[in-house]
């Protein structure tokens, strides 16, 4: 799937309209338009942006261009991460608090 239509299908499946997610990134619905369809470039800026927008991260847009390990050949972070990182920054702020209440029970207070 390309750029364009990778983020025409985030944005109907968010439910947004190209015009609001245009003026959420201060640009026109044409450019949206031209740039779901493939007909206008997208800068790695924009994609940012657009990202951001949507509630989503860079990576879910752009993921048709990373090459990613298989889940199995990753250690143990390195497969929390990659799960982590396709949440909303809201749900990922608090997996975060709670692995820092369970790494603090963990602790020994010796060490």
């Amino acid at each position: 799937m390309q750029i364009g239509s990778r983020i025409k299908s985030i944005r109907e499946s968010k439910q947004m309209s190209q015009k609001k997610l245009a003026d959420s990134i201060h640009v026109s619905p044409s450019l949206i338009n031209r740039i779901e369809k493939g007909t206008a470039n997208v800068s790695l800026e924009s994609v940012c942006d657009i990202a951001k927008a949507l509630g989503v991260t860079p990576q879910d847009v752009l993921c048709d261009i990373f090459v990613y390990p298989e889940i199995d050949e990753m250690s143990v972070a390195e497969q929390a991460r990659y799960v982590i990182e396709k949440l909303p920054l809201r749900k990922q702020e608090e997996i975060l608090r709670i692995l820092e209440f369970i790494q603090s029970s963990l602790s020994d207070p010796a060490e």
